[in-house]
């Protein structure tokens, strides 16, 4: 009997294990020769330094009932002092009149935007190009950080993330209800789509905004936070295989080129290299 169940618990592991090969080879590209090792390129990128532009801030309920102020401010984390690059941090001011489901909004620069191309056709019955206003994250993001500098104010901390297909994603980073720097960190979901099964495989995350949302323990003192560094924890790795310089034409090459050239600029900043 012993026997017998140790056969079946094998069998049921051998059988777990195939479907959990085959539902890994599903959800990637296959060419003639597979992959190997090199098959993740994990890197930890910053997306955004807070070094010069500052962001858009918007508090509701909007003034008289609230006020709500942003700019760049110097200084940084003890933690980063080895970045010689990073020298300051955006700095957040904000208080509201009365208690309630009160908000603050941080939002990128207008300079902030990605291009995307959509299944559409434009008048010239040419692939529709729209823009999609924010940070555009590299590769196949597994997680997000900030580093926060608290003063004990009782709210939470919500980043947003817009998918390929223009859906939005709440990532939530936690309480703020601390002092000192701290990072805060999220991690994305599988299930938010960030590949297909075609080439180019990788269809990039948008970051739009982050959220500052009272708790029902939240006073209505004054609020002073700074954030700094933006980064993601992503896989760079995409399918290479021959023919993949081949272009349909000249938006089919400008697509695959931009995508490699924003790539290729966030290696060389993760590696220290200018």
């Amino acid at each position: 009997m012993l026997s017998k169940n140790i056969r079946r618990v094998s069998a049921g592991l051998a059988l777990t294990g195939l479907l959990t090969i085959s539902g890994l080879a599903a959800n990637k590209v296959q060419t003639l020769n597979g992959d190997d090792v090199d098959a993740q390129e994990l890197r930890s990128i910053i997306v955004e330094p807070f070094e010069a532009e500052p962001w858009v801030i918007d508090a509701s309920p909007k003034p008289p009932e609230s006020s709500a102020e942003i700019k760049i401010v110097p200084g940084r984390p003890q933690n980063l002092s080895y970045d010689e690059g990073n020298k300051n941090s955006l700095g957040v001011r904000y208080q509201f009149i009365y208690p309630g489901n009160n908000t603050v909004t941080l939002t990128p620069p207008a300079s902030k935007q990605v291009e995307r191309t959509t299944g559409q056709l434009d008048k010239d019955n040419k692939p529709k190009v729209v823009t999609v206003p924010g940070i555009e994250l590299p590769g196949k993001v597994k997680a997000i950080s900030v580093w926060v500098l608290g003063r004990g104010n009782e709210y939470e901390l919500e980043g947003w993330i817009e998918d390929w297909k223009g859906d939005t994603h709440i990532l939530k980073f936690g309480s703020l209800d601390y002092i000192g720097w701290r990072p805060l960190s999220a991690d994305v979901p599988a299930g938010v789509p960030q590949d297909v099964y075609s080439f180019p495989q990788t269809k990039t995350l948008v970051f739009k905004k982050f959220v500052i949302r009272s708790t029902p323990k939240t006073s209505q003192e004054k609020v002073v936070l700074f954030l700094d560094s933006l980064k993601v924890l992503t896989d760079m790795y995409d399918v290479h295989f021959d023919g993949s310089e081949m272009n349909f034409d000249e938006a089919d090459k400008a697509e695959k080129e931009r995508l490699k050239a924003y790539e290729e600029q966030l290696r060389k900043r993760a590696s220290g290299a200018n």
